[in-house]
C-alpha cells in the first residue's frame, strides 16, 4: 500500500492541467533536449562537458535560488515509508542514487560530474536525464542535482534544479524501528506560479514509486 503523503505547506497540486502549462512545459522540454552532450558520460566517471554543464547550471541555480526566489511558489510535503530492514541495509541502498535507475519513473541515466568531501559529507554533483511526462508525450529533462550524505548521522540531502526555474530540495532522514527502518523523505518544491501544481504531482507520484520499489527491493534482497 502506498503512504499517503502529509502536505505542510503552500497549495496541493490539483490533477487539471491549463493548455498554457503544457506548452510552457512541451517546450522547456525541446530547450533542455536540444543541450544533449556528446560523450557524456555516465555513472562510473566524468567529462569536461559534464563538467561545463553542470557549472553553468548550478550558476544559474544559485542566482535564481537567491534573486528571484520570491517570484517563486513553494509547497512542503513529507514523504515517510517504513522498510522491514535493518538502518545498516536501507540507508546504503535507499542513499545511493544510482540504485533509482530503473525505480524511479522518469530517471533514465546519471551522468557524474565528480565526487569530494567537505564539512563532513561525502558530495556528489551530478545531471539526472529523465523522461518527464506532459499528457500523451514524454519530454527529456536535464536535472542538475548535488547531493550530500553524511553516512555517521544516517541522512542526505539533494539540491536540484532545471529550467525554467523549477528547484526540489530533499532531506531524507533514516530512523532505526524495532528491527524495520523509518524513511521520512522531507521535499520542498518551488517553480514559477503557473508550474507548481504540474511540479508537485509529478515530483510527489515519483518519488513515491521509488520509496516502493526501494522497499521492494530492499526487503526482497535485491538491493
Amino acid at each position: 500500500m502506498v503512504e499517503r503523503p502529509e502536505q505542510l505547506g503552500g497549495r496541493w497540486a490539483r490533477g487539471s492541467k491549463s493548455t498554457l502549462l503544457a506548452a510552457c512545459v512541451l517546450a522547456t522540454g525541446i530547450v533542455l533536449g536540444s543541450t544533449e552532450i556528446a560523450g557524456a558520460e555516465s555513472v562510473s566517471g566524468s567529462s569536461s562537458a559534464v563538467g561545463v554543464e553542470w557549472n553553468a547550471s548550478w550558476a544559474a541555480y544559485q542566482i535564481e535560488a537567491s534573486h528571484a526566489a520570491a517570484a517563486l511558489t513553494t509547497v512542503d510535503v513529507t514523504l515517510p515509508v517504513t522498510i522491514d530492514a535493518p538502518i545498516d541495509r536501507v540507508f546504503p541502498a535507499y542513499s545511493n542514487l544510482e540504485n533509482s535507475l530503473g525505480r524511479h519513473p522518469f530517471l533514465r541515466d546519471v551522468l557524474s560530474h565528480r565526487r569530494y568531501t567537505e564539512g563532513g559529507a561525502d558530495v556528489w554533483e551530478f545531471i539526472a536525464l529523465e523522461d518527464i511526462p506532459a499528457g500523451s508525450v514524454s519530454i527529456p529533462g536535464r536535472t542538475v542535482g548535488q547531493q550530500r550524505t553524511y553516512a555517521a548521522e544516517h541522512w542526505y540531502s539533494t539540491d536540484t534544479w532545471d529550467m525554467p526555474g523549477v528547484i526540489t530540495h530533499q532531506k531524507v532522514t533514516f530512523a532505526q524501528d524495532g528491527d524495520a527502518t523509518t524513511v521520512t523523505e522531507h521535499l520542498t518544491f518551488s517553480a514559477p506560479a503557473i508550474l507548481i501544481d504540474y511540479t508537485v504531482k509529478n515530483g510527489v507520484s515519483s518519488h513515491i514509486e521509488n520509496q516502493q520499489a526501494m522497499k521492494r527491493d530492499i526487503e526482497n534482497g535485491t538491493l
